[in-house]
């Protein structure tokens, strides 16, 4: 039965209890306090190259070089300061003030135009390469005819590089605070951004400054003729709204692939492209199943080809845009490269402010040549929105 007298005697043995754990709490608090004075000692003694304490540690560490290296670890520790970095979008994120962080990346996937192009080592600044145009004439001569002799057509596919380059700078305090390794956080960010950019040159880039002078698909098809209709590589649209996008529009792209471009070929689209466009065509052809809808398989097919979602492609409607591509780019489309991706750290370059910097360079050139021309298509075709 609960009374008064029960519930009273209650609180008394709960308060005793807590006051047996706050001794437990305060012994342990001292303990530790102890040991860290002494460890701290210890190592001190070390690092400074005193050994008259040599017996002590002979207590703790079977060697003098074990409690040395735990001494450097521990003196780093020890005097290494509180999270103070207050600037969250500079960095400050990384330093927690808890003992572990988690670093949640929520950059997209890029290098999809590497990916899928052809790459070629480079030797030197400049890489002409032999690209066949016509193949040799085969013939059925008679018996004890002589065979008539063909040629193959060749041109060549210019390659000359440019230096693409990313340069940070950390603080000191932030690469000594962070619980996450600052230089391979920086060195991700540098490749992803390069990986972007190429992406952005070699998909949809159109010569200007923008993308430091060079060429993508998009630009090379666009580059064929001033008149959209007369460009062999693309199929024009039913309108210049994505609305107005029919799968017929799809299917004409399909047709004016050449043969030989089929079996590597895959669509190079925008990812809300395809969701707001090309699925929902689909959908409404009663295309789109029901295990297509609710799978989480990441790979999508449209027309029998695999779909790869590049962010460069365009989301927004426009007039004579090109909002798809389809063809095997590694037919027509080079990325030459002289040097991969290479990250660089240096103390020195920000000495005066305290802080290290990071560098990452890369040498390549693009080359999308398989756009065809008014006579024929080439290996890589697109879909096009209409000019009004």
């Amino acid at each position: 039965m609960l009374t008064e007298e029960n519930v009273k005697a209650g609180f008394e043995a709960a308060g005793k209890r807590m006051d047996g754990v706050e001794m437990t709490v305060s012994e342990l608090k001292r303990m530790v306090e102890s040991l860290t004075k002494t460890l701290r000692e210890y190592s001190k003694a070390y690092l400074t190259g005193r050994t008259d304490t040599g017996e002590k540690y002979n207590r703790f560490w079977p060697t003098e070089k074990e409690a040395k290296a735990f001494g450097e670890i521990f003196l780093i520790a020890a005097n290494r300061k509180n999270a103070g970095e207050a600037v969250m979008s500079e960095g400050g994120v990384l330093v927690p003030t808890e003992l572990s962080a988690i670093l949640i990346d929520k950059l997209g996937h890029y290098g999809k135009y590497r990916k899928n192009a052809l790459v070629l080592p480079v030797g030197s600044d400049r890489l002409l390469v032999p690209k066949v145009e016509a193949d040799l004439t085969v013939y059925a001569p008679g018996e004890g005819a002589e065979i008539t002799k063909s040629d193959m057509e060749f041109s060549q596919v210019g390659l000359t590089m440019i230096k693409m380059c990313c340069l940070a700078a950390v603080s000191s305090e932030l690469a000594e605070d962070s619980v996450i390794a600052v230089g391979e956080i920086v060195g991700r960010s540098m490749a992803r951004s390069i990986a972007k950019k190429e992406d952005e040159i070699g998909f949809v880039g159109d010569g200007t400054s923008t993308y430091f002078g060079r060429t993508g698909i998009c630009g090379a098809l666009l580059g064929v003729d001033e008149t959209i209709g007369n460009i062999k590589g693309l199929k024009v649209a039913s309108g210049n709204a994505y609305s107005e996008i029919t799968l017929d529009d799809f299917e004409g792209a399909v047709a004016i692939l050449p043969d030989d471009a089929d079996d590597g070929a895959k669509w190079y689209v925008n990812r809300k492209f395809f969701f707001n466009v090309m699925y929902k065509l689909a959908r409404a052809a009663g295309a789109a199943d029901l295990f297509a809808i609710l799978t989480d398989r990441k790979e999508r097919y449209f027309m029998g080809y695999e779909v790869e979602f590049v962010h460069a492609m365009p989301s927004t409607e426009a007039n004579s845009q090109i909002c798809a591509l389809l063809g095997d780019l590694s037919l027509g489309a080079y990325l030459g490269e002289r040097r991969q991706i290479t990250i660089a750290r240096s103390t020195d370059v920000y000495f005066a402010n305290d802080q290290i910097g990071y560098r990452a360079t890369e040498r390549v050139d693009f080359n999308a040549f398989g756009v065809g021309d008014t006579t024929e298509a080439g290996p890589i075709v697109g879909l096009i929105t209409a000019a009004s």
